[in-house]
């Protein structure tokens, strides 16, 4: 399948498994309450076998975070936009993973903040890109950028915005604060996005 072993189509898929375990374990229990012995059970393996692939729990939300990233690269693959446009994107994009598992992703900004866990995504595997997108081969391959170098890379096709890495610290502080917001006095994550963007890239940034 997609040129894999079945040893690297196997890690992969238990990859997958685990990711899928804590989305369905956390939609009725906070993370942070969680054992790895429940996600290990939940996808099939034992507990030592879950350190075979992540050597926390919280490294879970990392992957997350790679596919994440991985579906965007998916998007921009299937419907290319510049500037504004591919911006807005990125950020509804997030919105719809709020909206889907609001606890999860308020808890890795908090993990953020606690502990020694990076902003950006696990890398995602090739056999992993071909289990969650088996049509599109053109993303198995190259490295997959992470959401400041995506925002960054769109706000320098944005003639009018004149201090891009300025810029990207307001989007980078609304990326992260409007999830908080959203999650502390429930409010919807897409409607705050949107009014936060037209705030900061301005009247350029407006869709038409």
């Amino acid at each position: 399948m997609g040129g894999f072993g079945r040893r690297e189509l196997n890690k992969a898929q238990t990859r997958v498994d685990l990711l899928n375990a804590v989305y369905k374990l956390t939609a009725n229990t906070r993370f942070d309450e969680l054992k790895v012995k429940q996600i290990a059970a939940e996808a099939g393996i034992t507990e030592m076998t879950f350190f075979n692939y992540f050597a926390k729990k919280e490294d879970v939300l990392r992957y997350m975070m790679g596919v994440w990233a991985l579906e965007l690269m998916v998007l921009q693959h299937e419907q290319p936009l510049t500037g504004a446009a591919a911006i807005r994107r990125l950020f509804q994009h997030t919105a719809e993973y709020v909206q889907k598992r609001p606890r999860l992703m308020a808890h890795f900004v908090a993990l953020l903040l606690i502990r020694d866990l990076p902003p950006q995504g696990d890398a995602i595997e090739p056999a992993d890109r071909f289990l969650w997108h088996p049509d599109i081969p053109a993303v198995l391959n190259g490295e997959i950028p992470s959401g400041n170098e995506i925002l960054l890379r769109h706000l320098r096709e944005m003639p009018a915005v004149a201090d891009p890495m300025q810029t990207l610290m307001h989007l980078a502080s609304c990326f992260y604060g409007d999830m908080v917001l959203a999650h502390t006095a429930d409010l919807p994550i897409d409607e705050l996005y949107a009014s936060s963007l037209d705030r900061i890239l301005g009247p350029q940034g407006k869709q038409s």
